[in-house]
């Protein structure tokens, strides 16, 4: 799923690189096209909304008549990014993210849950560090993928008798077009906000600006080779590390939540005291 850029589409390329048959999840014909000229004839784009029950049931369709019902792996890549203190963050976009992150998630693994119960295949959720630990600014996204981690610690037992495997792709920062979408929408809800609103929350905006924003990333191929790997590894991880990112947020996840909690008021807010 969420194959038009970044992650998934650098995956769905990587897979058909590999031999697989890739069923490419998009949301606009034109993407689909233009990632097919840029594989292989096993590469197939599809429209899929995973907001959408009725694009999901055409896809799911689609994929069984294609590869004789049975389904190797499916990658839960769709997904949305959000930045902000959630005082001045528009409802309509708590929704969003909730929908296409963890709404959209359940109910496109739903719907090929049977495909991949006979081919005993493996899913394979693209989560964030932020799933294993919730950052100031973070809380809606970071919402959504616990939301994401939660899934697939029950799914895992769940489609165990089946031989469905289920495994989390922790990913940090990744260098896509979504850094630029998210700095715009968190200007346009400054911008939407109460000056008096946004002063109190100058010191976090601060922060973003001078640590967040410039950490090194990751490309989307790297996140793409894990993704392979949890789809062909004998004995495929519950949960992958992907980038130094992900590993720092698993580490500070680790210590005791007083000290966690000290750290993280120091760095954003020591300067201004």
């Amino acid at each position: 799923t969420g194959a038009s850029s970044g992650i998934g589409r650098a995956t769905a390329l990587h897979l058909d690189n590999m031999g697989f048959k890739v069923f490419a999840g998009v949301r606009k014909e034109s993407d689909g096209e233009a990632l097919e000229k840029r594989g292989s004839d096993r590469l197939k784009a599809m429209i899929l909304d995973v907001t959408d029950d009725e694009s999901i049931a055409a896809a799911a369709r689609l994929v069984n008549e294609s590869a004789g019902g049975k389904l190797s792996g499916l990658v839960n890549n769709a997904g949305v990014s959000l930045n902000g203190p959630l005082e001045i963050v528009p409802a309509a976009d708590i929704r969003k993210v909730i929908e296409v992150n963890t709404v959209g998630l359940l109910m496109a693994t739903k719907a090929f849950i049977p495909l991949l119960r006979s081919g005993k295949g493996r899913i394979v959720n693209v989560s964030s560090g932020h799933g294993l630990l919730g950052v100031p600014d973070k809380s809606v996204y970071a919402a959504s993928k616990f939301a994401v981690q939660a899934i697939a610690e029950s799914l895992r037992a769940e489609l165990r008798p089946f031989g469905v495997t289920v495994s989390n792709l922790v990913v940090g920062k990744v260098d896509t077009e979504v850094l630029g979408k998210i700095t715009a929408d968190r200007e346009r809800m400054i911008t939407s906000a109460s000056p008096e609103v946004v002063k109190l929350y100058r010191p976090l905006f601060e922060f973003f600006e001078r640590e967040v924003r410039d950490l090194p990333g990751i490309k989307p191929e790297d996140v793409a080779r894990v993704a392979a790997r949890a789809l062909t590894d004998d004995r495929p991880r519950a949960q992958y590390l992907v980038g130094p990112g992900a590993k720092k947020m698993k580490n500070l996840a680790r210590l005791p939540v007083s000290l966690r909690d000290g750290l993280m008021y120091k760095a954003i807010y020591g300067r201004h005291q």
